[in-house]
């Protein structure tokens, strides 16, 4: 709720600094030149996409991941080529965090994991509880971008862009649960890993810049994100209490793991840029 809270404040602010730019612009005759190096720092809502999103008990289903919703934040550093700084290489660190919860269920009937994962046949049975599951994924990504620099001709306070990314991701995640099915301690909580592992995405999207002066303004867009587009793998694993990602297709570890699992999400960014470089008027 709070991160919900927190984009609603950003896109306000947003709205009301274009409402202020658009007033300037009618009066202002300032015009710089676009910049030969950029710097974003984009926090973002995620919202889980194909196989990422679902309900908590569907991950030991091998449905999907179980997650609702996300948050995380992108360092951009973006490199002006061409006669206005149109063509852009950038490099991208960034974490995302996608999660979820059920206040009424436990999905690990013996609230604990001592002969492997996963079971080599049928899924487990769900019994009262809470439980909670949280998937982190930091990456870095090599991409390149087009920006529409002639779009503001008189003044370039702004100016959409596109691009497209090749991205490396650890994703690695935990699940918690209560369960009514421990004797000794019902509120005793058991902690899951999904071990850390490194898979091949990539990612597209589309936003926009304004400048609010020389060397500073805001970003906003959208970005589609794949995360495990190449190494997809799923194996056995015989450690306690943990489990890997299983995002491949392999019904001879148990039938219900019929079909690959992706991890994609779409990003909602809003954060500040620094312009460095050819900013003279």
């Amino acid at each position: 709720m709070r991160t919900v809270k927190f984009t609603v404040l950003l896109v306000l602010v947003s709205f009301f600094a274009l409402q202020s730019v658009n007033s300037q612009v009618k009066v202002k005759s300032t015009k710089w030149k676009s910049p030969t190096f950029t710097i974003d720092i984009a926090p973002n809502f995620t919202l889980p996409l194909q196989e990422a999103k679902g309900n908590v008990g569907e991950l030991f289903q091998f449905k999907n991941y179980g997650m609702k919703f996300g948050w995380g934040a992108s360092f951009n550093f973006k490199f002006g080529l061409g006669p206005q700084g149109q063509y852009r290489p950038y490099l991208s660190l960034s974490y995302t965090q996608m999660q979820n919860k059920d206040e009424n269920n436990a999905f690990i009937k013996s609230n604990y994991i001592n002969n492997g994962y996963p079971y080599p046949s049928g899924t487990d049975t769900a019994v009262s509880g809470q439980s909670e599951i949280f998937l982190r994924i930091p990456s870095i990504a090599a991409g390149f971008e087009y920006a529409f620099t002639n779009v503001d001709r008189k003044k370039r306070m702004w100016y959409p862009h596109i691009g497209v990314e090749f991205l490396m991701s650890v994703i690695a995640g935990t699940y918690r649960q209560t369960s009514s099915n421990v004797t000794v301690d019902p509120n005793l909580e058991t902690s899951y890993t999904i071990k850390s592992d490194v898979r091949v995405g990539f990612g597209a999207g589309l936003g926009a810049t304004i400048r609010f002066g020389k060397s500073a303004g805001i970003t906003f867009g959208g970005k589609y994100k794949l995360y495990n587009l190449i190494g997809k793998k799923s194996d056995f694993l015989k450690e306690e209490n943990k489990m890997n990602l299983l995002d491949k297709a392999a019904t001879d570890l148990n039938s219900n793991l019929s079909k690959d699992r992706n991890i994609g999400a779409i990003e909602f960014y809003l954060g500040a840029t620094i312009f460095l470089g050819r900013t003279k008027k």
